[in-house]
This record gives C-alpha cells, sequence and structure tokens, in this order.
C-alpha cells in the first residue's frame, strides 16, 4: 500500500478518535458534576478549561510542526491524551479536574491541528475531498461515543477511549511522516489577501464554538426542561452526531462536484433555519429531534469546506493554521461557558437564541468578506 494512503488511514483513525474524546464531555457532564459536587453554571467553566488548553495546543502544536517530524509529536500528544483521559473518572475536585481538562484540551488542539497540517502536506491541491472524509470519521466517532458512554460506567468510558489512542499510536509509529515544506521567509509567508483570512478566523470562532455548544449542551438542554429521560437525551445526543456524521459523508462527492462558495452558503442558510426551528419550538420535542438534525446536517462539513476555499486564496501553512485553530478555541472556550452561564440565568432556550444569532452572524460575515476587495500585504 502506498505510504500517502497509510498515512491518511492514520490520520482518519486520529480523527475518529479525537471526535470521540470532544463529544465525550457533554454525555458525561452531568456525572462528572456530581463527582465534584457542582451544578450547571458551575460544571461549565470545564468547556473553558478544555478548550483554553485547545487554544493553547493549537498555537504552539501549529509551530513545531513546520519544525518537527509531525508523527513523533503527534505520538507524544496522543500518549499524553490517554494517561490524562483514564484518570478524569477518579478526580473529586472541581480545580484538579477543570486542570486535568486545560491539558487534554493542550493535546487535541495539537493533534488537531496536526492531522489537518499533515493531510493537506500529503494531498496539497487535491486536500479538499479528504479533508471533508477526515472530518465524517471525527464525526463518526462523535455519533458512536454517546452509545457507548449509555452502556458503561464513567470509569471504561474514558479508559476505553484511552485503549483506542493508543492504537493510533502504535499505527502512527510504523507510517514516516510526511515530509515537512521548504520554509518560506517571512516576506514569502506573509498574507496576500488578509479580508478572507481574518474572516475565516471570525468564522472558525463561530463554526467550532456553536458545534461544540450545541454537542456539549444538548443533553443537559433535553433533560433538563423536560423534554425526555437521560435514555432519550443519549438517542437525541447521538442523532445530532449521526446526522453530522452523514452530513460529512454526502460532503465528499459535494466537494468534487460544486465550487466551495455556493456549498458555504447553503450550509449557512440550513445552520439559520435549524436555529430558528429550533428556538421558535424550543418545548417541542419532535421539533428538538428535527432542528437538531437539520443543525447536523447543516454545519456538517462547513468548516473542512472553508477551509479548503481558503486554500485556495491563502497559502496556509501549519502556523497559519496554528491561529485559526486558536481563533476556533477561543470559540469553543467562551461560547459554550456563556450559554450554560445564560441557560442557568434565564433558561434553557437561551442557547438556541445565542446559536440562532450565531449563525446570522456568520453568514453575514462571510457575504461581506466575499463581496470585499482583497488587502494585500506589503511587500
Amino acid at each position: 500500500m502506498k505510504k500517502a494512503k497509510l498515512q491518511t488511514i492514520g490520520y482518519f483513525g486520529l480523527f475518529l478518535t479525537l471526535g470521540a474524546v470532544i463529544a465525550s464531555l457533554g454525555p458525561t457532564l452531568p456525572t462528572l458534576a456530581a463527582n465534584v459536587g457542582v451544578g450547571m453554571a458551575g460544571i461549565g467553566i470545564l468547556f473553558t478549561a478544555r478548550s483554553l488548553g485547545y487554544l493553547t495546543g493549537s498555537v504552539f502544536g501549529g509551530v513545531f510542526y513546520d519544525r518537527v517530524q509531525g508523527h513523533r509529536l503527534m505520538i507524544v500528544f496522543l500518549i499524553a491524551a490517554a494517561g490524562l483521559l483514564a484518570f478524569v473518572p477518579a478526580i473529586r475536585l472541581i480545580a484538579l479536574l477543570g486542570i486535568i481538562l486545560f491539558f487534554i484540551g493542550i493535546t487535541q488542539g495539537g493533534i488537531d491541528v496536526g492531522a489537518n497540517t499533515l493531510l493537506s502536506w500529503v494531498h496539497k491541491g487535491r486536500v479538499g475531498p479528504y479533508l471533508n472524509a477526515m472530518y465524517f470519521f471525527a464525526g463518526l466517532g462523535s455519533f458512536l461515543i454517546p452509545l457507548y458512554l449509555a452502556q458503561v460506567s464513567l470509569d471504561w468510558g474514558y479508559r476505553g477511549m484511552a485503549l483506542v489512542l493508543i492504537l493510533v499510536v502504535l499505527w502512527l509509529s510504523l507510517i514516516p511522516s510526511p515530509e515537512i515544506p521548504k520554509r518560506v521567509s517571512a516576506d514569502e509567508e506573509r498574507l496576500t489577501d488578509y479580508t478572507t483570512f481574518i474572516a475565516f478566523a471570525i468564522l472558525a470562532f463561530i463554526f467550532i464554538g456553536s458545534e461544540l455548544s450545541y454537542g456539549g449542551w444538548i443533553f443537559t438542554y433535553f433533560t433538563s426542561s423536560g423534554l425526555g429521560a437521560e435514555k432519550a437525551a443519549y438517542s437525541l445526543t447521538s442523532a445530532f452526531w449521526l446526522s453530522i456524521t452523514l452530513g460529512r459523508l454526502l460532503s465528499i462527492p459535494i466537494a468534487t462536484r460544486f465550487e466551495p462558495k455556493p456549498i458555504i452558503i447553503a450550509y449557512l442558510l440550513g445552520a439559520v433555519a435549524s436555529a430558528t426551528l429550533l428556538l421558535a419550538f424550543h418545548a417541542n420535542p419532535l421539533a428538538i429531534w428535527i432542528g437538531s438534525i437539520g443543525m447536523g446536517f447543516s454545519i456538517a462539513a462547513i468548516f473542512p469546506t472553508t477551509f479548503t476555499f481558503v486554500q485556495q486564496k491563502v497559502k496556509i501553512s501549519g502556523r497559519l493554521t496554528g491561529i485559526v485553530w486558536a481563533s476556533g478555541s477561543l470559540g469553543a472556550m467562551t461560547l459554550p461557558w456563556f450559554i450554560g452561564q445564560q441557560m442557568e440565568t434565564i433558561g434553557s432556550a437561551a442557547m438556541m437564541a445565542i446559536l440562532l444569532l450565531g449563525w446570522i452572524l456568520a453568514l453575514g460575515i462571510f457575504l461581506i468578506a466575499m463581496r470585499a476587495k482583497p488587502k494585500a500585504g506589503s511587500r
């Protein structure tokens, strides 16, 4: 089997586990809150802690991947993540749990940036469909993890994820890393389209923050609003991630047939429509199911498709990728925390209102950025 295929399989497996780890926090949030003795507003700090670590890992990981063999660095992140995940169920102090989630976030940020950067180096200008496929596997992991967690204890939920990470370590250790592209000078790397890149960084904030907010809080929203029992909430969470998974699968042939710009606009319109339904009928269980599935399909491939679109206009290095992921990490750090605060003080429906405003803003930013003339960097 060709080296590029082996590398690609490794990154797909990597994102399968990454999607599972990221999505695991939402369904385990009530149990973790009970373990440390805090309420909804207090346990929401875990999103902030993890995302702050994600930001840190994204920034520094993006720099190191331009200088160190990618698989060696990735293996370090994976082993650290496995050890930390196995330790989570035993923690009984919110401060210590927050610290552990911060370091888990560092490993996730490093893994996320690394997989995107290395896959781009392997496939170069043909990376679009492969990016969508890789994000499909992340969605698959996110779909499977609530089903798995519903069948096992908290201890084995986190230990199981740790064991799978070790399997990925074994695979990557047997495959050579992609060659690091020839480093360019600061002048050669300077941006030639600030408008597109800055807009993408802001959109990453909204895209990643909104996806993790909904996936992280929908379980708690459904149960705390009296819309159904925990079993139904597990099923709803899985349905949301399944819709993302299927949406990413469908996006692969779509990406080969259509230009990214109209696809992104269609995705954003779908997200706005779904969020509108969720807010308008926030007390109706059937509407929540329909809106959740519609939201999942709409946002499934919005980030990789936008990433592909930006790559056509801006040369993306590991450093620039790290900046984008740092912005996304800020969204993942602030939006879930803010939503948790508003759900505690205003009510559960606050989540739907905040997400609707976010998707309307994202649509506006994208349309404005596409009409703006590029502002070239000075040479």
